[in-house]
């Protein structure tokens, strides 16, 4: 090797870039073992390449020969056909006669540099292929990057957008505020919704996430923003609140007039039963004179006649009765303490057994818990229950009836009265307490048809259920539950049709 081409010694050998001499033509001269690894060549085998053998096939440019120095990023081909990327710099050496002498290149490696640059851009393009806007700001909130979702939710384009800040092209409302800047930096994110005003000058509400982009050392450096549009959203649930409260509105005045209706009906019903009494008093009492005075004359017809008139008028009283009890519920203030259910129907049953010592009757009191509410009520409910299990076994021999109850996973406790008289059709058990309801005759059982009503009406003031369950002949099984917190839980234990309250 001439002596003008020669290496430049230990500078040239163990320099970490790769380094070269090329002959005019560029002809490989000389390699430095950097450029040999970079390139996959020996030193040897680099110089037997023919000239222009390492350029890339798209850079002609690449040591024409035409300029003294040069410098550029170019693909260099590696030995086994893939392109490696450097930054080439080229320049002319000369003797003293202004002959070319020999180019020294030096090539910094790029290709990790292209490799991320490559990950950078694809990862732009699938950041433009999302929906929602994706931007970047640094810490003073300049617009460092603008995805093609902020182009297409806001109509800016990028160059629109960077070097910019969220407030200066969209309006004050676009800029987080100085608490959610302050939660951002504390807790590394924030999300909210923010109002900004795109290119046309439309109102676009957006859901903000924010999170705080930190380098190696762990120093914050910039913003990440991802914008959804919830405009519609928003427009939604504006309509849904003003829907709601129209509706509310009508619910209220709707449940006033209801309330009002519903007082007007009890105050009619109650001045309708009230004012009852006198002359039904006035005609049982007329009847029976008249039954005393002609008693001789009077036949056995006659006589017939005038107590069918006197039983008419006791149920005319009872009934009237029944319905000033039932209107009084509505209006009966609660005094709520502890109940003992089990010891209230001892003492109903006991009394009934007095009334009619002739029947033979197995009553069951099982103990229950203490029940919470209105003792008077409460006695009430029993003596309906119970009177009612009491009149329809009264054809049935060996009658048994029952009081007990068992505790619902809901934290209720259920109770129950439970005989094998009568029974009833279970198709029409949603009837049963209903004022008046009735699915048995009075002349097979008496009644007025106002007791499972009040029983109904009292259980509902002490929020809870009441329901029936039987078959004909077969007896009949009433339910009742007090002061339920969450009555849907247990709701699917309670046959549809049976349900009432």
């Amino acid at each position: 090797m001439p002596a003008s081409e020669e290496p430049f010694g230990p500078a040239f050998e163990f320099a970490a870039i790769g380094m070269a001499l090329l002959a005019p033509d560029a002809r490989v001269l000389a390699a430095n073992p950097a450029l040999c690894e970079m390139l996959g060549y020996t030193q040897d085998e680099l110089r037997g390449l023919p000239p222009h053998a390492l350029s890339h096939a798209g850079d002609n440019t690449l040591l024409a020969g035409a300029a003294t120095n040069y410098q550029g990023e170019h693909g260099l081909l590696h030995r086994s056909g893939r392109v490696v990327w450097g930054l080439v710099t080229c320049t002319l050496e000369r003797d003293t006669a202004g002959r070319a002498l020999h180019f020294i290149m030096q090539v910094q490696d790029l290709s990790r540099t292209k490799v991320v640059e490559a990950q950078a851009q694809e990862q732009a393009q699938l950041l433009d292929q999302v929906r929602d806007a994706v931007v970047v700001h640094d810490l003073h909130g300049t617009i460092r990057y603008w995805n093609m979702g902020a182009q297409r939710m806001f109509r800016f384009n990028c160059q629109q957008a960077l070097g910019q800040t969220f407030e200066s092209l969209m309006g004050p409302g676009a800029g987080l505020p100085a608490p959610a800047v302050a939660e951002l930096f504390a807790n590394g994110d924030w999300t909210g919704e923010l109002d900004c005003v795109d290119a046309g000058g439309r109102l676009i509400v957006v859901e903000r996430r924010c999170t705080v982009v930190r380098d190696a050392e762990g120093e914050a450096t910039g913003i990440l923003a991802i914008d959804s549009d919830v405009t519609e959203r928003r427009r939604a649930e504006k309509e849904i609140v003003l829907l709601n409260n129209v509706l509310e509105q009508r619910i209220r005045k709707r449940t006033s007039e209801l309330e009002e209706s519903n007082e007007d009906l009890r105050d009619f019903a109650y001045s309708l039963a009230h004012d009852l009494r006198a002359p039904l008093a006035s005609i049982d009492g007329f009847s029976a004179q008249l039954e005393a005075r002609l008693a001789q004359q009077l036949d056995d017809k006659g006589r017939h006649y005038l107590r069918r008139v006197r039983a008419g008028v006791k149920l005319m009283a009872d009934l009237t009765d029944a319905l000033l009890a039932l209107a009084d519920l509505s209006n009966t203030q609660l005094l709520h303490r502890n109940v003992d259910l089990s010891s209230i129907a001892r003492g109903i049953t006991e009394r009934l057994h007095e009334q009619e010592p002739h029947r033979q009757v197995t009553v069951r009191v099982e103990e229950t818990p203490q029940a919470q509410g209105d003792v008077r009520l409460l006695t009430d409910v029993m003596e309906n229950l119970l009177g009612n299990a009491w009149k329809f076994t009264s054809k049935t021999q060996r009658a048994e009836i029952t009081f007990g109850g068992q505790a619902w996973p809901n934290g209720a406790y259920l109770y129950h009265v439970k005989d094998n008289g009568a029974g009833f059709d279970p198709a029409y058990a949603y009837k049963l307490f209903g004022p008046f309801q009735r699915l048995h005759t009075s002349s097979e059982f008496e009644g007025t048809g106002i007791g499972l009503a009040m029983v109904r009406k009292i259980v509902s003031r002490h929020a809870g259920r009441v329901w029936a369950e039987s078959k004909p002949g077969e007896g009949a099984s009433f339910f009742f539950t007090l002061n339920e917190n969450t009555p849907q839980r247990a709701a699917r234990e309670i046959p549809a049709k049976a349900m009432a309250g």
